[in-house]
């Protein structure tokens, strides 16, 4: 991949979309805590019974993007904090998985990602718009993931690989802290506009944590591994891979149409000075909301994603389900750009 074409196009779109926008929100923030909160869900529902010939399969879909923020001022000292979580989960068909067994079609897992991230400043001067900063960050997930047999392939949120007696291993993929993502970095914040902050530390770390010892011999989600493969496991690896480089945090918010509409962007680019520096991360966050009613919003989420570390499963819709397999069956994995998109019914408040 052209990493630094990449990145160049994300700040492009970043910076020329909202430079001639940041200007208009001057409102002076006052003093003191400020809190909000949104949830948004997602479904979908299918039934049929002794269906037409030619008709599918039965279907059912959940989702949902839990967020809060909590900002303080007072005078020089500005503190803000985000978490977040999204996720969904889908079943297709219904019934038994297999004849023979009594286990029921399980549901899948589509997206589970818990975010949280954490920025203290303090000004330069009073005037100033520079500010002496510290960021902290989290990303991880909830839920554990289970890979399915080869005679029903997926990932579930639960383990059914009982129904195959041929399968070998622990089918755990995936939890909390397995992987997670660290960084902290300390750095110069720039606060042209209220809506708008730039953020840079020429100094911060990155962590890639995969505790679970069987889950990070797989080795697919960034940590080190070393060595030959036995039954699909690296014998020699790391549980950390830490790193030291430079990080970049540029945040956006602002209301449009009256206040009905608002936008919301953080991208964060991380560039190892250890390891392969030119191979920029790139993690671009982004949320637009639409006002139906008081409080009640329509949600658009888009999220980009690509560490050089980190191996993603490769789309290809000339297989089924649009995942590439290898000859065995397996998704074949590599270092691409991820993105995921979710449209939500939401309730916000501010408070």
């Amino acid at each position: 991949m052209r990493s630094k074409t990449f990145v160049f196009v994300l700040l492009s779109i970043f910076i020329g979309s909202f430079h001639s926008l940041s200007a208009q929100d001057k409102k002076e923030v006052p003093d003191g805590w400020r809190h909000g909160a949104g949830l948004g869900v997602d479904m979908s529902q299918l039934l049929q019974i002794n269906p037409k010939v030619g008709a599918g399969q039965n279907r059912l879909g959940f989702g949902g993007a839990v967020n809060y923020f909590a900002k303080f001022k007072k005078k020089r000292l500005a503190w803000d904090n985000t978490v977040s979580w999204q996720f969904g989960i889908q079943r297709l068909g219904s019934g038994i998985i297999a004849q023979g067994t009594s286990d029921k079609i399980p549901f899948q897992k589509a997206i589970d990602e818990l975010r949280f991230n954490s920025k203290i400043g303090f000004k330069a001067a009073d005037t100033s718009k520079f500010n002496y900063a510290a960021n902290l960050s989290f990303l991880s997930q909830l839920t554990k993931t289970f890979e399915g047999p080869k005679s029903y392939p997926g990932f579930y949120l639960s383990d059914i690989t009982s129904i195959d007696t041929t399968y070998e291993g622990d089918p755990l993929q995936s939890k909390l802290f397995s992987p997670a993502t660290i960084t902290l970095s300390v750095g110069i914040d720039y606060n042209p506009a209220e809506n708008l902050s730039i953020y840079y530390s020429p100094v911060g770390g990155k962590f890639i944590i995969v505790a679970d010892n069987d889950i990070a011999a797989r080795g697919v989600h960034g940590n080190p591994v070393r060595g030959m493969q036995v039954d699909g496991r690296y014998v020699d690896y790391d549980n950390v891979d830490a790193q030291l480089g430079s990080l970049l945090r540029m945040n956006y918010s602002s209301n449009f149409m009256e206040e009905k509409m608002t936008v919301t962007s953080a991208l964060t680019l991380f560039s190892n000075y250890v390891r392969e520096p030119q191979n920029i991360d790139v993690d671009w966050t982004n949320e637009v909301n639409l006002k139906i009613l008081k409080n009640i919003q329509l949600a658009f989420l888009v999220n980009v994603f690509y560490d050089h570390d980190v191996k993603v499963q490769i789309t290809d819709y000339e297989f089924p389900s649009g995942i590439r397999k290898d000859e065995e069956g397996n998704p074949v994995t590599g270092r691409r750009v991820s993105m995921t998109q979710q449209l939500l019914i939401k309730y916000a408040t501010t408070f």
